[in-house]
């Protein structure tokens, strides 16, 4: 019994004690980092912290960037998938003022600011 309390109190303390890390999205050509924070989010200033979540959708906004850019070089199926794909996920953290049935050639005119990435706090 007494072993099964301390493997507990252990356990407890291995989790609570996970490290940030740099986490890697991926399409075709595309590579995008970013961190990963062992408690969830990482607190900026009193009140105000960034979560994984909100990492994981700036990430997969720049992989849009990078595959928007991709697509324009060389029309790829594959790519214009994954571009929609991001377009349509639903978002927790940015606002996504756009519709979700405009055309695929407009995403890609007005990509810059359908998938701005930038994380702004208040």
């Amino acid at each position: 019994m007494n072993r099964a309390i301390y493997f507990l109190i252990l356990f407890s303390f291995l989790v609570s004690c996970k490290k940030d890390e740099t986490k890697t999205l991926e399409f075709k050509d595309c590579v995008v980092e970013y961190p990963s924070y062992g408690s969830g989010e990482k607190e900026l200033y009193a009140g105000h912290s960034i979560s994984n979540k909100w990492e994981i959708e700036s990430a997969n906004r720049k992989l849009a960037l990078c595959l928007s850019e991709k697509y324009l070089e060389k029309p790829d199926q594959e790519i214009k998938l994954k571009i929609l794909e991001i377009y349509n996920s639903k978002e927790e953290y940015f606002e996504h003022n756009s519709p979700k049935n405009i055309e695929f050639n407009t995403i890609l005119k007005n990509r810059n600011e359908i998938f701005d990435p930038n994380i702004l706090i208040e």
